[in-house]
């Protein structure tokens, strides 16, 4: 789990950040630390990040809207608190809560240019927040006291789970004042106000407010109060709409959105265009398969089933070229007789054929003795075994059958 780091604006030192990490939250000493940005920055790697905006400049209110989902909700506070907000609400940023009791939505307003100032700061340093709440709802609550704490001269008050505001301590019992009439029968029972050991002997007058006021005096650095105090889930995060992550990744990616589009139809186009050669290049397999069947069955039309035209072909011609052992099969034959016929004066080949390793020649010759002698060259010179099958004399000449063959080793 990473570790959490909260980091507070020091409004009297714009260029010094005051922060405090929960390495363990457990713990009950907080060490509150003080330095540049820059420290901070480094202080803040790898940690969540939880900014506490300054409560001078976040209105916390009400605003009364129809039910819906979020955006219409949203898109409806402007209007709702038009007449609330000092400055033009189209330079105003609306941060919605929960629902109250009576239905209204608990909003935070704060300036665009305030927020754009501090994530300008924030990042500039390279510190990404994760959330930034208002400095009141980082205070303790509980259901029946409201909860008050003394800064100086300035004072953070909670009044409800999401309602809070900040004032400076001359005027904080009147402020008091209208809130609780503003509360009606959801005054609190007591008010429990902390002060710092270091604050003003001179404190703000509240007995007239006729609640149980509990004092407590704080030892720790006001920070740490917060720290403690401080619920995520119970508090408005000011990083909606404009300023919420999926905003800001959005406004990176819009420049991109061209681009990625035209890739996108690229992709789309080559797509399609690979899908058409293969269409075209299968069609013109299966022709070329179909020409391949059609010259095998023309080679060898006793074949009777075509399964691989291409592998049953050369089987066939494996055979041809060599049978087995001994065997110099159909076209070493034919390479061992060729040469002793062509030397044969008279030798006129007029058949030939090729079965189970033996070649059958029928021929016309000169006369036996010349029968004999290409017998004796055939066996001699080329080591082939002849066998004359028959031999008879016509018009002169002699016509005769051999059956030759390979000799075996």
């Amino acid at each position: 789990m990473r570790a959490k780091i909260f980091i507070r604006f020091d409004a009297a030192s714009p260029d010094e950040a005051v922060w405090l990490r929960l390495d363990e939250p457990a713990r009950r000493e907080l060490v509150v630390q003080r330095g540049s940005w820059q420290e901070a920055g480094v202080a803040a790697a790898g940690c969540r990040v939880v900014v506490l905006a300054p409560g001078t400049e976040v209105l916390l209110t009400v605003a009364a809207v129809p039910a819906g989902n979020r955006r219409q909700v949203a898109n409806a506070i402007p209007f709702a608190l038009e007449e609330q907000v000092a400055s033009d609400v189209e330079e105003t940023h609306f941060a919605a809560g929960e629902r109250c009791g009576d239905g209204r939505i608990n909003t935070a307003v704060v300036l665009k240019g305030r927020m754009d100032g501090w994530l300008e700061c924030l990042r500039g340093h390279g510190i990404e927040p994760d959330a930034i709440l208002p400095e009141p709802l980082a205070l303790p609550w509980s259901a029946d006291a409201w909860t008050v704490l003394c800064e100086g001269d300035k004072a953070l008050v909670r009044n409800g789970r999401q309602g809070g505001f900040a004032a400076d301590t001359d005027n904080l019992a009147t402020l008091l004042r209208l809130a609780l009439n503003e509360a009606g029968e959801a005054r609190p029972e007591r008010l429990r106000v902390m002060r710092g050991a270091d604050a003003p002997s001179s404190r703000p007058d509240l007995s007239a407010l006729e609640l149980e006021i509990t004092e407590e005096i704080i030892e720790e650095p006001v920070l740490a109060v917060l720290a403690r105090g401080c619920d995520e889930q119970a508090a408005i995060d000011l990083l909606q709409g404009p300023y919420s992550r999926r905003e800001q990744l959005g406004r990176l990616w819009r420049p991109w959105r061209p681009a990625t589009a035209l890739a996108a139809v690229w992709l789309l186009v080559l797509g399609g265009m690979t899908v058409a050669d293969y269409a075209r290049l299968d069609g013109e397999n299966k022709v070329l398969m179909q020409d391949i069947e059609k010259t095998y069955l023309q080679a060898f039309p006793e074949a009777r089933k075509v399964v691989n035209a291409r592998a049953q072909m050369e089987e066939h011609l494996k055979e041809l070229r060599g049978g087995g052992p001994g065997d110099a099969g159909f076209l070493g034959l034919l390479a061992s007789i060729g040469p002793r016929l062509k030397e044969t004066p008279g030798a006129e080949l007029q058949r030939i054929s090729y079965n189970e390793g033996n070649v059958d020649i029928a021929l016309l010759i000169a006369d036996l003795q010349s029968l004999d002698q290409l017998k004796q060259r055939l066996a001699a010179q080329a080591g082939l075994s002849v066998d004359i099958q028959s031999a008879a004399s016509r018009d002169g000449r002699v016509e005769a059958l051999l059956q030759i063959k390979g000799k075996t080793s």
